[in-house]
């Protein structure tokens, strides 16, 4: 990897790479190294090198004029590293890039603007042979649209390039006029060298024109050029398709004559020529004449053959090249290549026989696990959309061979992944007829495409090939994928119904039941749950859904006789542990589901809703109340405990925590002894305040203040806490007011603890008594009364549950007074329900105001996201760039660039987000391209 200090260089040429080829065993021949480019095979071998693509900076003396600033350079030079490495990982781990890298890398590039001229270079060498999964012309309008697009973003091309495209065209057979293409390079401007004449010499000879090689040839020898071992295999080439199969095999004398030795790729050449042409003895004896000498062939040169042989029409003979196969090191990858090509090119069959040859040791994992080699395999058949039968053909191959574990259902995942839904289908037939299960879900993503284009005649289709094949659709499968693809649940069942599907199940009674709890419509779901002719369902098949319904509607009446209902009417409660435990469990994830915000919001309504439980006979067990009241805790509504409680079964005794045992008998007994005490003329104070302690935990507020003031005189500082704490819980600011100003004329010094006097600040303020609030918030300070962590997050729930009521002059009046006591620091979580109070109500403009206004007082800037958020939403681009303009102002352009990529990416504005990330421009700039 390059360091800063050869970054820039970088940028200017990429070092040709050399590989090793390494000799047979048993031969002495020295290593022979092959001068390759980007891309991994060479002219006369135009598949499965194994090259990797990687390089290394060299100088550049001249600069060229779109790269004169340096910070454009050092740009381009670190994209062009990313863009490199991205792609020799690839070829590194495979000998090949997929078209969904390269895609991506030529996008990342031409987003950035700035396309240098070795990032042109690197994507256009990658358009040839490394890209097998894709067809020869598409490959070939690939490189044309790189090189037109990058031109017009300003890379400078020169015979580096051209050379690149010209390779691109041998590699991919693109037919072309070599005359053209020097006029091309001639009217840019561009010098063609020694690599360019070699490579239309191919061109000519691919053609089987050896009279056009010959005058490119004439033109070399007078500029004085060296004629390579590359321009020999090439004019091999040329002879055997002009026909000439003589002046072919002499070209190897002639090569000796002129002092070359004919190396591998010479006799590569040559025996491709045999394969083109069928001759099966001259390519055997070749082959065991290569044998003999130093030019020791590898498994990739035979693979060549094989495919020469493919794709000239003579697969008979292609077994006799595949045994003469030694599986040397790199003998997967590069017959995982082969394979692909051979696909591509239609020839599936010679692939499959390819593809049998891979080892056998290699098929398992060290756990013993297999592999599944034969997935790539798969997944380019469907790709290409190659016919069921020969699909299921090597699936059964490939089982039988122990190369795949589970072919079909692979072939089933690839054809689902890749959106083809008729290869789907007729896959999950093939299956059902091997014996193979075919679940429900297997539909899923055939069904979410039609749910996503509203496509309700396709999701009918679907549902009708399921039926075909007896493959009856779930509840989850009609719920998340079939209602949703129509208007309504009566249109869904009254197409379904006309065009033969089955409605008259359970999974599809549930799954209009749950479509209509979440779209709100709680009445047609207590006209369904009510009709005796629907079928039998547990609750538990549409709990989740029914939740998200009543978290959603205000109407008590309603969410009261569905629950009445589900509690009374066995159909919905059939397990062993009854209706009671049933509701229980409903009414704990009920509250389980929902935030703290949510619960405070609801506060009042939820405690409706338990009391007509209760007046209705509905009970719960202890264990389950436990849970709810613990939620209750920790969403600071401790008020809702006491009409939870009023719920619990009475056969179910609660423990010492919860409720004392036998609290009614020692109610009286403690009453009774209070009473001969009085009598005695003896102390009561200890009694009294047990009996009132007793009485608060029972939630009998009427009968403690009636206690109170029959012995008032009597009472204990201890016992008018626990009043006061029992009246903030029954909601009573009054009494709890009262109590409180009695406890000061006892003891003015006295005071409560913490979590008491929190209480009176939230039923205070809860009923509009403000200043009588501030009062104990002003006493809390004087008092020094002991604030923990959980004492500031009880004032923010405090501040919130008045912004979520909209009441914005106790939220500001509490705030400030809390902060200009030193009860609390102004953090931006206490701070956040200034803005809430506004933005719920949905005036934007005065949230953000109150970000504003709230950055000045304490340097903080709660819940912008959220206001930014809204705006995006909303679309008003004033108002945004209001915002991002303070934010740029007060903490900078990073900051605000930030704060708008997650506004964006919140609100599924993915495209205006990768903007922000790619382009970091000015914010006036920024917001010209985005509005």
């Amino acid at each position: 990897r390059p360091t800063p200090s050869n970054m820039a260089a970088l940028v200017r040429f990429v070092k040709r790479l050399r590989f090793r080829r390494f000799p047979r065993p048993g031969h002495t021949a020295a290593f022979r190294q092959e001068v390759t480019s980007l891309a991994p095979f060479s002219l006369s071998r135009p598949f499965f090198s194994n090259v990797r693509l990687c390089g290394v900076a060299t100088e550049q003396r001249t600069l060229v004029k779109d790269e004169g600033n340096t910070a454009v350079r050092t740009k381009q030079a670190l994209q062009f590293d990313w863009a490199l490495n991205k792609l020799d990982s690839s070829v590194r781990r495979t000998g090949r890039i997929t078209k969904t890298l390269l895609f991506k890398v030529f996008h990342d590039i031409c987003r950035t603007g700035y396309p240098s001229g070795n990032q042109a270079l690197l994507l256009l060498r990658s358009c040839g042979s490394l890209l097998p999964e894709m067809h020869l012309p598409e490959r070939t309008e690939l490189a044309h649209r790189i090189w037109d697009k990058l031109q017009e973003l300003g890379a400078v091309y020169d015979v580096s390039h051209y050379n690149a495209l010209l390779k691109v065209y041998l590699q991919n057979e693109h037919k072309f006029s070599p005359t053209d293409f020097l006029a091309k390079m001639e009217s840019a401007n561009v010098q063609p060298n020694r690599v360019t004449f070699q490579r239309l010499i191919t061109a000519y000879c691919n053609d089987g024109d050896i009279e056009g090689a010959s005058k490119i040839l004439g033109f070399m020898k007078d500029k004085d050029l060296p004629i390579t071992e590359a321009v020999f295999n090439s004019l091999v080439t040329g002879h055997a398709r002009a026909g000439e199969m003589e002046s072919a095999e002499g070209i190897l004398n002639v090569m000796r004559g002129a002092g070359i030795e004919p190396g591998p790729d010479t006799y590569v050449a040559l025996l491709n020529a045999y394969a083109e042409k069928g001759d099966i003895e001259n390519l055997k004896q070749t082959l065991e004449k290569v044998e003999k000498t130093d030019a020791s062939l590898m498994d990739r040169d035979l693979m060549q053959i094989i495919f020469s042989l493919a794709k000239s029409g003579y697969p008979q003979y292609i077994q006799d090249i595949v045994e003469r196969m030694r599986h040397d090191r790199g003998y997967v990858p590069d017959a995982m290549n082969l394979c692909l090509a051979l696909i591509t090119q239609g020839l599936e069959e010679t692939a499959f026989q390819v593809l049998k040859t891979f080892p056998t040791f290699q098929s398992e994992n060290q756990n013993g696990d297999p592999l599944d080699f034969g997935n790539f395999f798969i997944r380019h058949c469907v790709n290409l959309e190659k016919p069921l039968d020969k699909l299921q053909q090597f699936c059964e191959g490939l089982k039988e061979s122990n190369l795949h574990s589970a072919p079909f259902q692979f072939a089933l995942y690839c054809a689902l992944d890749a959106k083809k839904e008729a290869m789907s289908v007729g896959l999950m037939k093939i299956m059902q007829k091997e014996g193979l299960p075919v679940r429900p879900h297997y539909f899923w993503p055939i069904l979410a495409q039609h749910q996503k284009e509203k496509n309700a005649q396709g999701t009918v289709e679907v549902l009708k090939v399921m039926q075909n094949l007896n493959i009856e659709p779930d509840v989850e499968t009609f719920a998340n994928y079939v209602q949703s693809a129509f208007d309504n649940v009566e249109q869904a069942r009254f197409q379904l119904e006309e065009n033969g599907c089955l409605v008259n199940t359970v999974g599809y009674y549930a799954s209009e039941l749950r479509t209509e709890a979440l779209n709100g419509n709680l009445d047609k779901v207590y006209s369904m749950l009510s009709s005796p002719q629907n079928p039998l369902l547990d609750l538990s098949n549409f709990r989740g859904s029914l939740i998200l319904g009543f978290k959603r509607s205000k109407d008590v009446d309603i969410l009261v006789k569905i629950t009445e209902l589900l509690y009374k009417d066995e159909r919905f409660c059939r397990s062993s542990s009854g209706p009671t435990e049933a509701i229980g469990y409903f009414l704990y994830n009920l509250i389980d589901s929902m935030s703290d915000s949510e619960v405070q919001a609801k506060e009042e309504q939820l405690r409706q809703y338990f009391h007509q439980l209760n007046k209705r006979d509905i009970v719960i067990p202890a264990n389950l109340y436990r849970g709810i009241r613990n939620l209750l805790d920790a969403y600071h509504v401790p008020e809702l405990i006491k009409d939870v409680i009023i719920l619990v079964d009475e056969q179910d005794k609660l423990s010492d925590a919860d409720l004392p045992k036998g609290a009614e008998a020692k109610i009286v007994a403690l009453e009774t002894k209070l009473t001969e005490l009085k009598m005695e003329n003896k102390s009561i104070g200890e009694t009294l305040k047990q009996l009132i302690l007793l009485l608060c935990e029972t939630e009998n507020m009427q009968k403690a203040l009636e206690l109170k003031a029959q012995y008032e005189s009597d009472m204990a500082i201890g016992g008018y806490a626990a009043l006061i704490n029992l009246c903030c819980r029954h909601d009573n600011p009054e009494e709890a007011l009262n109590l409180k100003r009695e406890v000061d004329r006892k003891d003015s010094s006295a005071s409560l603890d913490t979590n008491k006097y929190l209480a009176l600040v939230r039923v205070l303020a809860k009923h509009g008594k403000l200043e009588d609030a501030i009062l104990i918030l002003k006493e809390m300070k004087e008092k020094e009364i002991v604030l923990r962590d959980t004492t500031i997050t009880s004032f923010f729930h405090i501040l919130n549950v008045a912004a979520l009521r909209g009441e914005a002059d106790t939220v500001k009046q509490l705030h400030e007074s809390i902060v200009n006591l030193g009860l609390a620091k102004p953090t931006a979580n206490l701070c956040s329900p200034l803005i809430t109070v506004t933005l719920d109500q949905g005036n934007i403009p005065a949230a953000l105001d109150a970000i504003i206004d709230c950055h000045k007082r304490y340097n903080q800037m709660p819940r912008l996201h959220d206001v930014l958020c809204k705006l995006v939403e909303q679309g008003d681009t004033d108002l945004l760039q209001k915002a991002m303009d303070f934010v740029n102002q007060e903490r900078g352009e990073m900051t605000m660039l930030y704060d708008l990529f997650f506004a964006f990416l919140h609100t599924g504005k993915y495209k205006e987000a990768r903007k922000i990330i790619e382009v970091g421009l000015h914010p006036i700039m920024l917001f010209t391209q985005l509005f």
